[in-house]
C-alpha cells in the first residue's frame, strides 16, 4: 500500500467532521511520503519532518497533532488493514502544561459587543454552553430540542470524547440559537446566507487585539465557561458531565478556581490560641 493510498482509506474510513485540518496535515506529508510505500517509511524521514517544522518556528504542541496523524494512519494500516509494514515508535514533544486563560465576565461582554453578530452569536453560545468551535460552527437543526431545551452531541459530531452527551440549554443560549430560525434548512449558523465552518476567524483575532485580550483563542471560550461554573459552585464531576470530558483530568485543572469546600477546614476547634490577645502575638509573647 502506498501512502497516497494509505490516506485516501484513512480519511474515507474516519470521515472526520472538520476535516480542513486533516487535509492541510496530509498536505505539508505528501512531500516527504507521496512517493514512497507505507513498510518504506522509516524512523528518519519523521526526524527531518520534525527538524523542519521546528525550524518553520511552529510549537511543540503543533508538531505533536501532524504526529499524532501520521501515527494513527500507520497503526491502522499495519493493526487493522493488516499491511505488511513495521511502523516506526512516534514518540511526542514535550509540551507546556496546558493553560488556561479565561475572561471575567466584564471582559466577555466587551467582546461579544465588539464582534460582527454572526460572529457574537457563536461566541455567546459557547460561553453558555461550553461547546468547542466545531459543535457550534457546525451545529444542525436536527441536533436541536427546544421542547427539553437540549442539543445532543453524539456520532460525527463529537470531537474528543467517544461518548454521546446532552448539552443543556440556559435561557441566553435558547434566544441565540431562535434567532438563526429561518436562515439555512440545515445548519444553525450561517454568514450571509452560508454555513459557516469557521469561528476563530481573523475577524475575532483583530477584535481581540483592539480590546487588548492578548493571548485570547476561540477555544478559551470553553476555559472561561468551565471556570465560571467552577467559581459560582459546580461540582467538578457536574461540569465533566456538562462538557462531554471523558478524563477527569481535564476537568481538575479548573478545580484551583474555587476555594469554597477548603474555608471548613481553616478554622480549628477553639484551643489555647484562641486566647492570646493581639499585642502578645505580635510580640510572641
Amino acid at each position: 500500500m502506498t501512502w497516497k493510498e494509505a490516506v485516501v482509506r484513512f480519511m474515507r474510513e474516519k470521515q472526520n467532521k472538520d476535516s480542513t485540518n486533516e487535509v492541510s496535515i496530509f498536505k505539508y506529508l505528501d512531500p516527504y511520503f507521496g512517493h514512497l510505500y507505507v513498510d518504506e517509511i522509516r524512523r528518519m524521514h519523521i526526524d527531518d519532518i520534525i527538524q523542519q517544522r521546528l525550524n518553520e518556528g511552529v510549537s511543540n504542541a503543533t508538531v505533536n497533532r501532524l504526529l499524532q496523524k501520521l501515527r494513527a494512519v500507520l497503526n491502522k494500516a499495519h493493526k487493522e488493514w493488516e499491511v505488511k509494514c513495521d511502523p516506526p515508535y512516534i514518540k511526542l514533544l514535550k509540551e507546556p502544561k496546558k493553560r488556561v486563560r479565561w475572561l471575567a465576565e466584564p471582559e466577555a461582554l466587551r467582546l461579544i459587543k465588539a464582534l460582527p453578530s454572526h460572529i457574537a452569536d457563536m461566541a455567546t453560545l459557547a460561553l453558555e454552553t461550553g461547546l468547542r468551535e466545531s459543535n457550534i460552527t457546525l451545529l444542525r437543526w436536527d441536533q436541536v430540542d427546544f421542547s427539553q431545551r437540549i442539543i445532543y452531541v453524539e456520532g460525527d459530531d463529537i470531537l474528543k470524547s467517544e461518548l454521546a452527551f446532552v448539552v443543556p440549554l440556559s435561557d441566553v443560549a435558547v434566544d441565540v440559537i431562535k434567532r438563526q430560525i429561518g436562515k439555512h434548512s440545515t445548519r444553525v449558523f450561517t454568514y450571509k446566507g452560508n454555513p459557516i465552518r469557521r469561528a476563530n476567524t481573523k475577524a475575532f483575532k483583530n477584535v481581540c487585539a483592539e480590546l487588548g485580550l492578548e493571548d485570547f483563542r476561540w477555544h478559551d471560550l470553553r476555559h472561561t465557561w468551565a471556570t465560571w461554573h467552577v467559581q459560582r459552585g459546580t461540582p467538578l464531576e457536574v461540569l465533566q458531565e456538562l462538557g462531554g470530558w471523558s478524563d477527569y483530568k481535564m476537568v481538575k485543572r479548573y478545580a484551583h478556581f474555587s476555594h469554597q469546600h477548603l474555608k471548613q477546614f481553616v478554622n480549628r476547634s477553639p484551643t489555647g490560641l484562641a486566647t492570646i490577645s493581639p499585642t502578645m502575638a505580635k510580640f510572641g509573647q
